[in-house]
């Protein structure tokens, strides 16, 4: 007797698989992402069990965090400074002191 139920939203099963694979995540990492078993995490995968709302919501957040990271980091990041001339400097100093 199998009692298996698809996931309430049929969309969660590919989008959490692609964000999976998009971020080249193995299960563990993922299950331990989303604070879950890797069991129910490949019951999530495959549609045979429904997520909680909370967790639907983590992996869009994590989804959307994905999406928007580059542009934070580059934000965060400051754009490289030109370096300096190496090499020695004349002293402005240099021919107007007495010895």
């Amino acid at each position: 007797m199998n009692d298996k139920k698809p996931a309430q939203n049929p969309d969660f099963a590919p989008a959490l698989a692609a964000l999976i694979q998009r971020h080249q995540l193995t299960e563990i990492r993922a299950a331990g992402l989303l604070g879950v078993p890797v069991p129910t995490l490949r019951k999530w995968t495959t549609g045979t069990r429904a997520p909680s709302a909370a967790a639907v919501r983590l992996v869009e957040v994590l989804d959307m965090v994905g999406a928007l990271a580059p542009a934070l980091l580059s934000g965060l990041i400051p754009a490289p400074v030109a370096a300096a001339p190496r090499g020695r400097r004349k002293s402005p100093f240099l021919g107007k002191v007495p010895l």
